[in-house]
């Protein structure tokens, strides 16, 4: 069996290094290839530059008036300002409704709405209409912020008249906004205070009803045994506060014995004085004043919260705002205790690492005698707040067995007056409500006034639209320049990509670099004449059909842009 022949494997050699002469061959033997696309993107950049219709903008500009009332006097009813509510006036103006009155109102995109559906001419519309970003006009308050409403169209006669009728919505419809909201709000409030109004007024006449049912059932002794168990609950309260306050009092003197013994720990385990660095005491008595300043504030706060909740539930809002700022005023006061505990460690670390020559025991003597007295006074103090504690917590049993007793006669009393003392109660809980009402719906109504007569925030118009003397769009040049380098991009990918398919010998440096051989002599192609001329009548006819058709398409096109636009 003969063994199949193989195969011979084409060689792959790499091509030589191109110099600058190499280069120049290539663009003479491929200038065709990179003229014809050359000039062919020259004349679609100009077509397309000057078939594009022009697009004017006409810009106009709002400015944010703050309120000539200080918010201070009246406040406001509307929950967003001025700034934060032009993103909504926009959607507002760019809804379908509006878009669409406004291009049927001034025949806009004529040739748009005979060829698409009306949605998305809507849409272009909507990418025609711009509005900037705010801006401050200056560095005073009362500057305001400014931004610019703008819009694009075919026809700078009409993109004027479209940006100055939006402009013009944007204040119609803040004003609008804004009136509709505060009047909203201040019809709220008046319904609900009529609904109180009423329900106060009958609440007075089963008062009264109940009175003339009920002649000679209610003894002044009852009366007074209700105004008794009034002022017993007022006691507990203020009974309450104080001993809030002497809780507070005991743990300030508390923290005082402790801060007092650790610094005479301290003193003790230095056996020395000296001066105290800017660590020390100052800094222990820095955080002892701010420690005390939130224990007054706090009592302050526990006094308030036990007025409020004579007349008040623990639901209502001025009892919980005033609570949850009582929280977060403990909640310092352990910060500040921790950091009076630190700042005394922190200057007997002081006291430690600084150097210095050991002070007379006399003087360490008088130190810890100072100490003690010092600590002998704060515990006195405390044993008289535990005493007071103590006489206060007496007086809470002793209004507590009153109170229960007072109650005991008011559940063995008749049920005539226990449904009255209910119908009492009742009334003051919807008094309270009704003034409540009666004070926001004056503060409302005022709000509403502001707003009618725009003394409010409002939008004005800073500066009206003006018609463009020029497009903004499209930029021709740019259009044309980049025709021009698309062209010449392609022209030379084309020519690189022959020249890379292209293996044969060009010249007779390929000749010795290929072949390694010595070169006696060259023989010239020769070809007939006749071939020659035919072939070059060919090229430079087509060329000039090419040139002739290129400079009439682009001459074309200008007069035409021209021609329409005079």
């Amino acid at each position: 069996m003969q063994p199949q022949p193989t195969q011979e494997q084409p060689l792959s050699v790499p091509r030589r290094q191109f110099d600058v002469e190499d280069y120049i061959d290539i663009l003479r033997r491929h200038r065709s290839w990179i003229l014809a696309p050359t000039f062919a993107g020259l004349v679609l950049g100009v077509i397309v530059a000057y078939l594009w219709p022009d697009s004017y903008l006409a810009s106009g500009l709002l400015r944010v008036v703050p309120p000539k009332v200080p918010a201070q006097l009246v406040p406001t009813n509307l929950t967003e300002a001025m700034t934060q509510k032009v993103a909504g006036i926009h959607q507002t103006i760019v809804s379908r409704p509006i878009l669409t009155n406004v291009i049927q109102t001034y025949n806009l995109y004529p040739d748009e709405r005979k060829r698409r559906p009306m949605e998305d001419v809507i849409e272009q519309m909507r990418a025609d209409i711009s509005v900037g970003q705010l801006r401050g006009l200056g560095r005073g308050a009362t500057s305001g912020s400014a931004f610019a409403v703008s819009f694009s169209y075919s026809d700078k006669r009409l993109a004027t008249q479209v940006c100055t009728d939006i402009i013009s919505r944007f204040v119609d419809e803040s004003t609008r906004s804004r009136s509709q909201q505060t009047m909203t709000t201040t019809q709220f409030f008046r319904e609900q205070l009529e609904s109180a109004k009423n329900e106060l007024e009958e609440l007075d006449r089963r008062m009264a009803m109940f009175r003339s049912r009920n002649v000679g059932q209610l003894p002044e002794q009852e009366q007074g045994l209700f105004n008794r168990l009034t002022a017993l609950e007022s006691a507990v309260q203020s009974i309450n506060s104080s001993m809030s306050r002497v809780n507070q009092d005991k743990l300030q003197l508390e923290t005082s014995i402790r801060m007092l013994r650790d610094q005479a720990m301290l003193r003790a385990s230095q056996g020395a004085s000296g001066p105290a660095g800017p660590g020390g005491p100052r800094q222990s008595t820095a955080a002892e004043a701010r420690l005390a300043e939130i224990n007054r504030e706090i009592a302050r706060l526990e006094n308030s919260i036990s007025v409020l909740k004579e007349s008040y539930t623990d639901t209502h809002p001025d009892v919980r705002r005033l609570s949850g700022f009582l929280d977060m005023k403990k909640r310092e006061q352990a910060q500040a205790s921790a950091e009076a505990q630190a700042a005394v460690l922190e200057a007997g670390a002081a006291h430690d690492g600084r150097a210095g020559a050991p002070s007379a025991a006399p003087a360490g003597q008088r130190i810890d005698a100072e100490s003690a007295a010092a600590i002998a006074r704060v515990q006195s103090a405390l044993q008289a707040k535990d005493m007071e504690l103590e006489d206060l917590a007496r007086r809470m049993r002793d209004t507590q067995v009153k109170i229960r007793e007072a109650n005991a006669q008011i559940q063995a009393s008749p049920v005539a007056q226990q449904e009255y003392i209910q119908l009492v109660r009742q009334r003051t809980m919807s008094q309270d409500r009704y003034n409540d009402l009666s004070g926001k719906t004056q503060m409302s109504a005022m709000a509403t006034e502001v707003e009618s007569r725009q003394q409010g925030e409002t939008l004005e118009i800073l500066e009206q639209p003006v018609m463009p003397t020029a497009p903004f769009s499209p930029k021709r040049e740019i259009i044309v320049i980049a025709g021009l380098i698309i062209g010449i991009g392609i022209g030379v990918g084309m020519a690189s990509a022959r020249e890379i398919k292209d293996t044969s010998l060009k010249n007779l440096k390929d000749v010795r670099a290929y072949t390694k051989l010595t070169v006696l002599g060259s023989i010239p192609l020769l070809e007939n004449d006749f071939v020659v001329r035919r072939r070059r009548r060919l090229g430079w006819l087509a060329w000039a059909a090419a040139l002739l058709l290129g400079v009439l398409l682009m001459t074309g096109s200008v007069v035409y842009y021209y021609t329409s636009r005079a």
